[in-house]
């Protein structure tokens, strides 16, 4: 039986209410969520981008325009990404399976084992462990697209895929400020700054906060946004309201803001059996062994939609007149 096989003295039953230590919120999974795409095909298509022509004062006399000027045209290109693999497996022995009342810590007349069923509760906590792992790949993931069966397909996650809106903070502090000129950058960049989100560890969060409480504009009242997701409302000085959230998996010293409506999950079922499906293999002894499997990717959109502040300060201290505690990421 393999090492990782669940066996009755290896994970032992206990009684009670289930409480998991981990962390396994999934912010930007959630808010793109809602809008599932599918493909059959590794690589999958992003959009299309293309640069209008600048608009012009003309200077074109009449005999002039007895000549039709020269033609000129807008060229087009495409962008794609691609859906990689994500693989587990779970073994139980059958000895663990039929041992499921025996058990250990505090016995109490008439308490049962909590879960009651391993190979369930397995199988949960490792779709945990995918979505998070999907969490944060779409954040910090890398682009590769494998030219042999041997090579990893990698999808390009969110912070990789912005080059136009990049602002760096060269050792600052979050404030309203550097939010505001992302969103200007993404604004004169030609995306939609009506339904942005700002995602940030806990000690940007905490500076962004200071900041607008120095400056007068409180963040807002937190809340549940319609993605599950607790967010406050910073309304910034270029006229529209971002959604400040908790992140997770972003570097030390980067925020991101984000369009979550240009962005999807992207799922590469398998015929007959679907996506992160789970299904037993091959018994080779007195357990069995399941695998789950899943092919996804990130379709990011446009990236001038989104943008990313880099080189932030990692550390808070408390503002002037309120006792002084410095907190670090």
């Amino acid at each position: 039986m393999a090492t990782g096989t669940v066996q009755s003295f290896l994970v032992p039953n206990y009684s009670g209410l289930l409480y998991n230590k981990a962390n396994t919120n999934t912010p930007f999974l959630n808010s793109i969520s809602g809008k599932v795409k599918y493909t059959n095909s590794v690589e999958f298509v992003c959009g299309q981008y293309y640069t209008s022509e600048e608009g012009a004062i003309p200077e074109i006399s009449e005999t002039a325009s007895l000549t039709a000027p020269d033609a000129t045209y807008v060229t087009r290109t495409q962008m794609s990404n691609v859906t990689q693999i994500f693989h587990e497996t779970i073994g139980i022995s059958y000895a663990k399976q039929s041992n499921m009342a025996t058990l250990s810590g505090v016995n109490i007349a008439g308490q049962v084992a909590n879960p009651q069923n391993e190979l369930d509760f397995q199988t949960s906590q490792k779709m945990d462990k995918i979505k998070r792992s999907i969490e944060k790949t779409f954040i910090q993931g890398t682009y590769n697209k494998a030219a042999a069966d041997n090579q990893v397909n990698k999808t390009r996650g969110i912070l990789a895929a912005i080059t136009t809106n990049v602002e760096a903070a060269s050792g600052a502090a979050l404030d309203l400020w550097l939010v505001n000129e992302v969103v200007k950058d993404i604004k004169d960049a030609g995306g939609d700054i009506s339904n942005l989100i700002l995602l940030v560890n806990s000690v940007n969060l905490l500076q962004l906060h200071g900041n607008a409480v120095e400056m007068g504009m409180p963040v807002g009242k937190e809340y549940m946004s319609a993605y599950g997701i607790q967010v406050r409302d910073l309304i910034l000085p270029i006229g529209t309201t971002v959604r400040v959230g908790l992140g997770e998996f972003l570097p030390d010293g980067t925020a991101l803001v984000y369009n979550p409506a240009v962005c999807s999950p992207v799922e590469q079922p398998v015929p007959s059996k679907g996506n992160f499906f789970r299904e037993e293999l091959a018994r080779t002894g007195a357990g069995a062994t399941y695998q789950i499997f899943g092919q996804i990717g990130l379709d990011h959109g446009p990236e001038w939609y989104h943008g990313k502040i880099t080189g932030l300060s990692t550390t808070f201290t408390k503002p002037v007149g309120q006792v002084v505690k410095t907190v670090s990421a």
